[in-house]
């Protein structure tokens, strides 16, 4: 590519980046803004303050919430990267009666809406008595089909002569799965654990049916919350500095995630792309 040519590559990314990143500075620039210019679309530098934050923070759930959240989608991608990578491990190195027909089902689900599962889920988690608990929005978002498809697929790459050289020495499964699989697999451990965390802090449909206490309401509940507030007009604290903090502090632990985990998130999802 000549220097024109690679000009032209520049500018065009550059302006795509701009409009990516342009909604992401608004909104980090109307959490800046004193209250009483909200309705002002292009502030004065001058006037930006941190007082919604220090508002946020101390007058409103805001703190709770993203604790909540992080609770829920750590403890989520704990739990559900050891689940993934068991089940893929069973479907990439086992042969048993049934396993393509039950592995096609797993892998189905994804196309699922989520509101099909949730009565079912709901009617199970009521009689186990774990309603209003974190575990209640734990253990489904744990069992995530598109981890298990990711991790079958990156571990049916490995040779199968490391495994059968394992046995000969006389090591168990649960060895070659935790101290030779685990170990060779870790991109695509990177990329499942960021899936499901993703999937996990931005759960909105499931957190809004099993929790029913507002101390327990995650980051998505508590903004939509906050939200609904705008039709009353009558709160001590605008709800659009709750609004716009919030949505600033749930992006936060997603950028950063991208951001550390961006080259294992790569080479997981091309490597497990590959047919195996």
């Amino acid at each position: 590519m000549n220097r024109k040519g690679s000009l032209g590559a520049y500018v065009f990314l550059g302006f795509g980046a701009f409009l990516a990143g342009f909604p992401i500075l608004w909104l980090v620039v109307s959490s800046l803004k004193p209250q009483s210019q909200f309705a002002n679309p292009v502030p004065s530098l001058g006037s930006l303050t941190f007082e919604n934050y220090v508002v946020a923070f101390t007058e409103s759930d805001v703190g709770r919430w993203a604790l909540n959240s992080l609770l829920i989608a750590v403890s989520t991608t704990i739990l559900g990267l050891f689940i993934c990578s068991m089940a893929a491990f069973s479907f990439a190195r086992y042969q048993f009666r049934g396993k393509g027909v039950l592995f096609a089902a797993i892998v189905a689900t994804v196309a699922f809406p989520d509101y099909i599962t949730l009565i079912p889920v709901f009617v199970i988690e009521r009689e186990l008595h774990l309603l209003n608990t974190t575990a209640a929005v734990v253990l489904p978002l744990a069992a995530h089909a598109l981890g298990v498809f990711l991790m079958r697929q990156y571990i049916a790459q490995l040779p199968g002569e490391l495994f059968d050289a394992f046995r000969i020495d006389g090591s168990n499964e649960w060895r070659a799965y935790w101290s030779l699989a685990m170990p060779l697999v870790r991109p695509g451990l990177g990329a499942t654990g960021l899936v499901i965390f993703l999937a996990a802090w931005n759960a909105y449909l499931l957190p809004l049916v099993v929790l029913r206490s507002p101390q327990r309401f995650t980051m998505p509940l508590g903004l939509a919350a906050t939200h609904s507030q705008l039709l009353t007009g009558n709160q001590s604290i605008d709800p659009w500095a709750i609004l716009t903090v919030g949505s600033v502090v749930s992006i936060v632990p997603l950028a950063a995630c991208l951001i550390v985990m961006q080259r294992n998130f790569i080479s997981g999802l091309t490597t497990g792309a590959v047919k195996a």
